[in-house]
């Protein structure tokens, strides 16, 4: 169960990092003349990824999956 949340975890940051990859690409490259939304649309599906993920840790946290661990005590 342990390794399955970690999993999942690293999934969404990966799935994070390649839509702010994707809206970079957006901004620099596009000239405005196709589709003029990509770059919203691709920082916008990045801020409902990590609110997921965030959702979902502290889920995962009060739900028991997820426990705290602290070296110094």
């Amino acid at each position: 169960m342990d390794l399955m949340i970690k999993i999942l975890v690293f999934i969404f940051l990966g799935f994070i990092i390649f839509s702010l990859a994707q809206g970079m690409y957006f901004l620099a490259k596009d000239d405005g003349s196709r589709d003029k939304t990509r770059v919203v649309k691709s920082l916008t599906r990045r801020i409902v990824l990590s609110l997921v993920l965030f959702g979902f840790l502290i889920l995962g946290y009060f739900a028991g999956p997820i426990e705290d661990y602290n070296p110094w005590g």
